[in-house]
């Protein structure tokens, strides 16, 4: 079986001149975008990472769609706590995933091979983009139990509103967000290839000899 295409460790990168399981055609770039829902509708790394990154946005808005009815009204179970306790925690979350955001994914080391670089670029990309959507999925959700416990609706409103434009920023893999990530990446004087290695074709999976039927 193939490996989880948004695999959470790094695997150990392939020597130069075995491209693992990206196979980039070399001299891609942006101008070869075939667009947002476009490029969706192709089994390309790209394309998979657009389908992932539409699923995981709409969680957030579905759960403040159905909020009023999680979040009971009443008086707060905090007690004595200031009125303005429960709403710190948004706006720490929110302003530690604004620091780390731009921080993400770590350049590639320079020196790399060109087959290396371009799969190492791949796997950092997706990483950098979990450990993103985390930090702001991670704001959004801390919203939640302090509304609960504090019974106040608009405390999970704050952290969606400090948290969602956030998420979209860090996740959607636009145009613009792939190239951020590809300056991220050579920052440290390596070139990528991530464009070359996002737009290669997904590997086609290979059935384990285990799962053959008898004859």
């Amino acid at each position: 079986m193939s490996p989880s295409q948004f695999s959470m460790y790094t695997p150990t990168p392939p020597e130069d001149g075995d491209d693992g399981d990206v196979e980039p055609v070399y001299g891609l770039g942006p101008a070869d975008d075939p667009g947002f829902f476009a490029s969706i509708r192709t089994r390309t790394h790209l394309g998979q990472w657009r389908m992932t990154a539409v699923v995981l946005i709409l969680g957030p808005a579905l759960i403040l769609a159905v909020s009023p009815l999680i979040v009971q009204e009443g008086d707060s179970k905090l007690g004595v706590v200031p009125a303005w306790v429960p709403w710190l925690p948004p706006v720490l979350a929110a302003l530690a995933a604004a620091f780390l955001g731009p921080r993400l994914p770590r350049p590639l080391p320079p020196g790399l091979g060109r087959a290396e670089a371009t799969r190492l670029a791949v796997v950092q990309a997706r990483q950098g983009t979990l450990v993103l959507f985390a930090l702001t999925e991670g704001v959004i959700l801390c919203g939640l139990p302090l509304a609960m416990v504090a019974r106040d609706e608009w405390i999970f409103v704050l952290a969606f509103v400090l948290g969602y434009p956030q998420l979209i920023w860090n996740l959607l893999p636009t145009a613009g967000t792939v190239e951020r990530v590809r300056r991220r990446l050579e920052a440290g004087g390596a070139e990528s290839h991530l464009w070359s290695g996002l737009l290669a074709p997904l590997p086609v999976p290979v059935p384990d000899e285990d799962d053959d039927p008898e004859p």
